[in-house]
């Protein structure tokens, strides 16, 4: 079995964490080697091509709070970035209304019995919350801060489609992280009075690579391969990692097109699923097993279409959270950039939120493709005369899923780890924690900073 050895850091997974981590550590004097699976860098913020068409996984868009992180994006890309206005619409009730929801505007989708209750239910929970008790699920956290009603009605059927599952098996931590909370009262009594309303701190716009968000992570190993101290190997599927007890280093064995080979290293950064380590590890089966049962992962199916003429909103995004639709949200990959399309066509990304193994994910492409037209062209949204092609793909591991309790088995999983000081956890996916793009960018950089000091 071939052998390379001498590596300061051994890298699992060639997406935005493993290779920003191997950019910033390779920049500081280190050798690196990255290990990938798949035969093109960027996991989810990859940009698939389809002839003169261009794809993200679901949409990647790049804003951030940290000035340091721009900066350093927009220098990895040399400064070609798009500045892209954000405009994402929910259809509720069979109409379309911005997204998140704007108060007191959005109560203009429903009707009068629905928004008294609305309004009465929202002002119960406020005065409700003035006992204080922990939220522990998604339904909790929403309920306490938005009354039952506009939970049932808005945010219980996207969340349930979005996981698969009760919202009140989901931790309000999920809420917690990813919902703002505006002040409906506020909102409405400032209509009432016509007062203009505050600056919203919802996000106006982002930044966009003009050929997808798949750019980025390309333009990272290019400028990490310039160092000439890091190795991008892609088609290199990872099947074993070995501790040295001696050394405190480590050997990890991989499959690619010339057969088994293996690297060495003094650290290991591990960026693939929990699972998929802890499988990996010199750990009993049992141990291993019982620490990865719990943490599991929700996956997506997209649809990517190719349709004649111009475009077919305005939108980023668009969610359906209708139970009967098959999919979830759309994107039209011309409304982040002209040259993702070719002229004259527009395109359409339709995920479908899924778990590995289910039947929509055993499904032939077809019989998942064929609903997703029918109920396009249904709610007018997109007639099926205008769609020339369609292809699939299905990626698992997308999301990590916040059932309650996650944090708890996380926990674990870290203290069991703990016993290999070598060994570091990086990424969304590797330390199952839902992390922005910037957030992940902003781990990879500090985790180099503080395993590579500088001289």
């Amino acid at each position: 079995m071939p052998s390379d050895n001498n590596h300061d850091f051994v890298i699992l997974g060639g997406g935005m964490a493993g290779l920003t981590f191997a950019l910033e550590a390779s920049r500081r004097g280190r050798r690196v080697v990255v290990l990938e699976g798949e035969d093109q860098v960027g996991g989810l913020a990859r940009t698939l091509r389809f002839g003169d068409f261009r794809f993200d996984i679901g949409g990647h868009r790049f804003h951030s709070r940290w000035p340091d992180i721009t900066q350093w994006v927009l220098a990895a890309l040399d400064g070609d970035v798009l500045e892209v206005p954000r405009r994402s619409r929910i259809r509720l009730e069979g109409r379309y209304v911005d997204y998140p929801l704007r108060f007191p505007n959005a109560l203009a989708v429903f009707n009068p019995w629905q928004v008294t209750r609305i309004l009465a239910s929202y002002l119960w929970a406020t005065l409700a919350r003035l006992r204080k008790r922990p939220d522990v699920s998604f339904e909790d956290w929403i309920i306490r801060r938005f009354g039952r009603s506009l939970y049932d009605i808005y945010f219980k059927p996207y969340t349930e489609k979005v996981w698969g599952f009760s919202c009140t098996d989901l931790s309000a931590d999920w809420a917690a992280q990813r919902i703002r909370v505006p002040s409906l009262s506020a909102a409405v009594v400032g209509s009432l009075l016509r007062r203009s309303p505050a600056s919203s701190t919802l996000l106006s716009q982002f930044l966009y690579p003009p050929l997808g968000i798949g750019v980025l992570p390309e333009c990272i190993a290019a400028k990490a391969r310039q160092t000439g101290l890091a190795s991008i190997r892609l088609g290199s599927r990872v099947t074993r990692v070995e501790p040295d007890g001696a050394s405190g280093g480590w050997r990890a064995v991989f499959r690619g097109a010339e057969g088994e080979a293996s690297v060495t290293g003094a650290r290991l950064v591990s960026t693939i699923p929990l699972e998929a380590l802890l499988g990996m590890l010199p750990l009993p089966e049992k141990e291993a097993g019982g620490l990865a049962a719990p943490l599991s992962y929700r996956s997506l199916a997209c649809v990517f279409l190719s349709v004649d003429g111009p475009r077919i909103s305005n939108d980023t995004w668009t969610y359906f959270p209708d139970r009967h639709l098959v999919f979830g949200r759309t994107h039209e990959p011309g409304n982040w950039s002209p040259r993702m399309v070719p002229e004259g066509k527009t395109s359409l990304c339709v995920e479908i939120f899924c778990s590995e193994g289910d039947a929509l994910w055993q499904r032939a492409d077809q019989d998942v493709i064929e609903p997703v037209l029918v109920d396009l062209d249904r709610l007018r949204f997109l007639p099926r005369s205008r769609v020339r092609e369609a292809w699939m793909l299905r990626v698992s591991h997308a999301y990590p899923v916040y059932r309650v309790g996650y944090a708890e088995h996380r926990s674990r999983v870290r203290s069991a780890l703990s016993r290999w000081p070598t060994l570091h956890l990086l990424g969304r996916t590797g330390t199952f924690r839902y992390l922005n793009l910037d957030a992940v960018i902003r781990e990879g950089v500090d985790l180099a900073g503080s395993l590579c000091p500088s001289p």
